[in-house]
């Protein structure tokens, strides 16, 4: 899955949040996944994303993909925003436990 498939994910859940905080936060993801799309279309070539068991799992996983990924932005701006992502991630692991 892709930064453009991420990004529709997140529209998605938008879409179908129920409250406008839940709704601001999942467009503010796919937004930010839409402009990782246009910077790096695809995800580099033999990456793969380990196979979470819960749902608490799969988002603290995100939360180390972000920060992985953040540590190769040499701008600030990208770089904080993938760690405001990931502690974002991170919330979400720990409400779903």
């Amino acid at each position: 899955m892709g930064f453009a498939a991420t990004a529709s994910y997140f529209e998605d859940r938008a879409r179908r949040a129920r409250d406008p905080e839940s709704q601001a936060r999942f467009s503010e993801v796919a937004r930010f996944y839409r402009t990782l799309a246009g910077i790096a279309p695809g995800l580099p070539p033999g990456f793969a994303c380990n196979k979470a068991h819960s749902r608490a799992d799969r988002w603290q996983q995100r939360a180390e993909e972000c920060r992985a990924m953040a540590e190769h932005f040499t701008d600030p701006t990208p770089r904080e925003q993938m760690r405001r992502l990931a502690d974002t991630y991170d919330s979400m692991a720990a409400a779903a436990e």
